[in-house]
């Protein structure tokens, strides 16, 4: 079977599994990408390795009665990348349910247009990288968010100023939390007021400083 791909790849038949995928590599994120509609990072998106197991899978599969490998090769993998993506978002709208269940106001819009919730859930898997870092998931947002209103929309204006702040936003990606002392002296709050907060305030400082417009409109202010 891997002869047959390697003949119609028109490359040396002792070329390995890992040198065929190294060398279409272009051709495999641009499948990718074909089906998510954005670039591909070779560093950290878990599409290109669904990518790289759909065309691992393909080789495996692949004889001549289907027709040209790569033709087979870019159905494989954007078979693969659209399975992947149908559960991301499932699992996404799961966790605006959890959200709204925990009192976060959401625009129904969002949820209800199709190309505006495509980029608020490529915007929701943008924020969970940002917030892995600082060592907590969306799971723990979605617990830890503040439950009254009053509560909330101290909090997010709160975060607004910090984000105003070039001197806090440096320490918060670098350190990975918040400033709080520094915090307490410029905005005249307690200590209790943010450290009960504080996965949310890092949430909406980041989602402010980040830009991501769609999650800007989502939280309602």
């Amino acid at each position: 079977m891997l002869e047959c791909v390697l003949i119609d790849l028109n490359v040396d038949k002792n070329t390995n599994i890992n040198e065929l995928i190294e060398n279409h590599m272009p051709f495999i994120i641009k499948s990718i990408s074909d089906v998510t509609g954005r670039y591909v990072s070779c560093e950290n998106d878990e599409e290109l390795s669904v990518g790289l197991l759909g065309f691992h899978e393909a080789i495996e599969r692949y004889d001549n009665e289907k027709g040209h490998f790569m033709s087979f090769a870019k159905l494989v993998i954007s078979s693969r990348i659209k399975n992947y993506l149908k559960g991301e978002n499932k699992h996404q709208h799961s966790s605006f349910e959890e959200l709204v269940d925990k009192g976060l106001e959401i625009k129904d819009e969002y949820l209800e247009q199709k190309e505006d919730n495509s980029i608020l859930v490529e915007e929701i898997n943008r924020l969970k990288s940002e917030i892995s870092s600082f060592g907590f998931t969306l799971e723990d947002l979605v617990n830890e968010a503040p439950k009254q209103q009053a509560t909330r929309k101290n909090a997010i204006m709160l975060s607004e100023e910090i984000s105003k702040e070039e001197e806090f936003l440096s320490f918060m990606y670098l350190k990975k939390r918040l400033p709080i002392k520094r915090i307490v002296l410029k905005f005249s709050v307690t200590e209790k007021v943010i450290k009960r907060s504080k996965k949310f305030i890092i949430s909406v400082v980041i989602i402010i400083d980040k830009n991501l417009s769609a999650l800007k409109n989502w939280i309602r202010k």
